[in-house]
């Protein structure tokens, strides 16, 4: 009887057990993005400028062929933007909406171009989506400006760095280390000891005469 009442027990733990991994499992949140490609070869990309676009590449596409995207905020977009651009503030990139915009061009072949106040303010917002697989987002090499409430963008050269940086860190990977030989000098001999002669006190002289 002891031992039914046993095997019952155990029965019970492990169903409840089993249950409660269940509820675990239905109720885990899995994370909504994930990021696909690695910051290292987001950082590599960056540095090899690739995804810039100058300003007279950009004037010879066809207005069908890409989606133009102002990653300004939307006061500064409202107060002027490129004619033909959308307006996807920096902030708003992860929302559902605007993703859907992002991955729907993507997938009907168009290039998504990005641009803001200056190429390092769009190249944040193109770091985020390089980094969700989206490799062929461009970034519109120009910086925008108002003289006199009046909206100006103006083309930036687009300048490659003298060395391929992501070729000399991996070099820097393999190099040997070379173990460097210290050579420690020796510490001085300590000076001889000088030889202290004392000298005997001389003795009192005894006092002379009597009573």
């Amino acid at each position: 009887m002891k031992e039914l009442e046993k095997t019952k027990r155990i029965s019970i733990s492990a169903v409840l057990f089993l249950l409660v991994i269940i509820i675990a499992l239905l109720t885990y949140k899995r994370p909504k993005f994930n990021f696909v490609i690695s910051a290292e070869k987001t950082l590599e990309a960056i540095v090899d400028q690739n995804q810039l676009l100058s300003m007279s590449d950009f004037q010879a596409l066809e207005t069908s062929a890409y989606l133009l995207v102002d990653v300004r905020n939307n006061y500064e977009f409202s107060k002027g933007h490129v004619d033909g651009a959308i307006n996807i503030a920096i902030s708003q990139f992860l929302e559902d909406q605007s993703l859907d915009l992002i991955s729907n061009a993507h997938k009907s072949g168009k290039s998504v171009i990005l641009y803001g106040e200056n190429p390092d303010a769009a190249n944040n917002a193109w770091m985020l989506l390089y980094q969700l697989g989206y490799s062929t987002i461009r970034v519109l090499s120009v910086n925008t400006a108002y003289d006199q409430d009046h909206f100006s963008v103006k083309s930036t050269a687009i300048e490659k760095p003298a060395l391929d940086y992501a070729v000399t860190m991996e070099k820097a990977k393999v190099r040997p280390v070379k173990k460097v030989k210290v050579m420690v000098d020796p510490a001085p001999a300590p000076a001889p000891k000088k030889k202290v002669i004392t000298k005997p006190k001389k003795k009192k002289a005894p006092p002379e005469g009597g009573c």
